[in-house]
């Protein structure tokens, strides 16, 4: 556990106003004679407590800055489209670091956390990833499974392009990222795309572009080259390739159906 209330609180600055106990999510806090007093199970760390501690008796850092406007943030979403071109400029390895470092403060169920963001840096490194796909494709075609596949989905016209040589799944992406949950979460798959859309929104407000790769993530379990040691145990809930886009949009996106019930 990151934090530990507990730990962190500081008597001689608490007031005894009781906000720690009232946000405590997991009831775990209860004053006692003026001051906080903490159970010794039933803590999940979120740190409600010295977030909305008006004197800060946990010792947090200071929020700095200002949050994104309603109309900046709509701007973004409006502007964003998925990215299949890629300019010669690659991000840099602390860009990558300061853009995947989001997920820190990404919400996860009863704040398990425990994501796993695996990333695949790099042209050879991201065609590495493509050879076992047409290997497992020239295999598959010899009992027609592919061409099936494809007349089911509508995908004969990018199958038999991949087969080509040309790479209709990641794009000529400069970076790929894998997320990874813990199985035991529980809300594995729900944590894993909160994850990877707070890395999305993150890299498109740093001038870089995403595409989701639902391909990437449905062929995952059938190329086991693409598995590590490191994330046994854990599943897969997406797939973004990121970099720079080649193209800029200079319009906004037309609106999507959206059904509201009332």
């Amino acid at each position: 556990m990151i934090f530990c209330p507990e730990e962190r609180f500081r008597k001689e600055i608490c007031t005894g106003c009781g906000i720690c106990e009232k946000v405590c999510p997991s009831k775990v806090i209860t004053i006692i004679e003026g001051y906080p007093s903490f159970k010794n199970h039933g803590c999940i760390g979120c740190g409600h407590c010295g977030v909305y501690c008006p004197v800060n008796a946990f010792g947090l850092e200071p929020i700095t800055g200002e949050a994104a406007t309603p109309e900046q943030y709509r701007a973004l979403l409006e502007t964003r489209r998925s990215v299949r071109f890629y300019s010669d400029k690659e991000p840099s390895e602390e860009e990558i670091n300061k853009l995947i470092s989001i997920v820190s403060q990404s919400p996860t169920g009863v704040n398990q956390q425990g994501i796993t963001v695996r990333v695949i840096r790099g042209e050879d490194a991201v065609g590495r990833l493509l050879k076992p796909v047409r290997k497992l494709i020239r295999i598959l075609s010899y009992v027609g499974i592919p061409q099936i596949a494809g007349r089911i989905t509508g995908m004969s016209h990018y199958i038999a392009l991949l087969r080509e040589g040309e790479d209709v799944i990641f794009r000529g992406a400069p970076v790929v990222l894998f997320f990874h949950v813990p199985r035991k979460n529980a809300t594995c798959y729900s944590d894993g795309v909160i994850a990877a859309s707070a890395v999305m929104n993150y890299a498109v407000s740093m001038g870089m572009g995403t595409l989701w790769n639902g391909i990437a993530e449905k062929l995952y379990p059938l190329i086991r080259k693409w598995h590590t040691n490191e994330t046994r145990g854990k599943r897969l809930t997406a797939v973004l390739c990121i970099g720079y886009p080649s193209m800029k949009p200079g319009w906004k996106a037309p609106p999507r159906t959206c059904n509201v019930l009332n």
